[in-house]
């Protein structure tokens, strides 16, 4: 079984690295072990998780987490969108190819930290792209019929759900927040994507698939990001 840690922002990620990624591969031999950000460490205090403030903070655990030579591989589950405006390759990306900037920007983190065992990932743009991949079972967890058809209309005018934007007002969280102002990150969220099935959200969503591809093949090589 080949041992991955995933370097997360929050709960909502450990979530859906527990209750839809691992289920998924586990069967294929990867065993996937969700790390939350440390975003401080003052001396005597329990860690405070979640948020990414700047990229020193991200580095560390990176590196920390490769010091654990147990471990296969360590990869990143963070959004692209609200990345500390640090992050390598993060000022120079291009600007209007989403899949571009994204590769861009992964290759650089790559390159920073140089160690053939880090394989990074951001997701596009955040990882409410993916419910709105599940437009259809978010809509049946919510009894909210008419959700699904506001969110399957922004997913249609993007192109695709890792391709709704990251403006502040626009993003796929705010978009969620509009039509149900109900909608539980941390609940209705991981479940409306486990519903949905990992293989169909793979479909939705490439950059994703590519990542899982990565994984799947033992592929760690960090330059050769998308």
């Amino acid at each position: 079984m080949r041992q991955v840690h995933v370097l997360v922002e929050g709960v909502t990620e450990e979530r859906l690295v527990q209750q839809v990624l691992q289920q998924e591969l586990v069967p294929r031999g990867i065993w996937l072990t969700p790390v939350t950000l440390k975003t401080r460490r003052a001396a005597g205090r329990p860690h405070d998780k979640g948020g990414v403030s700047k990229w020193s903070k991200i580095e560390h655990d990176i590196r920390a987490l490769l010091r654990n030579s147990a471990v296969d591989t360590v990869t990143t589950m963070l959004d692209l969108y609200g990345l500390p405006s640090d992050t390598p390759g993060l000022s120079d990306a291009p600007a209007n190819d989403a899949y571009a900037r994204v590769g861009h920007v992964e290759q650089a983190m790559a390159q920073a930290i140089s160690d053939q065992r880090f394989l990074p990932f951001l997701v596009l743009h955040e990882t409410e792209a993916w419910v709105l991949a599940a437009a259809d079972e978010l809509a049946e967890l919510t009894a909210v019929p008419r959700l699904a058809e506001v969110l399957r209309s922004h997913v249609a005018d993007a192109g695709g759900p890792e391709l709704v934007n990251d403006g502040p007002d626009t993003a796929p969280s705010k978009r969620l927040l509009k039509a149900h102002p109900a909608y539980r990150k941390v609940v209705d969220g991981p479940d409306a994507i486990e519903l949905l099935g990992l293989d169909a959200l793979r479909a939705a969503c490439p950059h994703l698939d590519t990542w899982l591809k990565r994984l799947e093949s033992g592929s760690d090589d960090g330059d050769a990001a998308m």
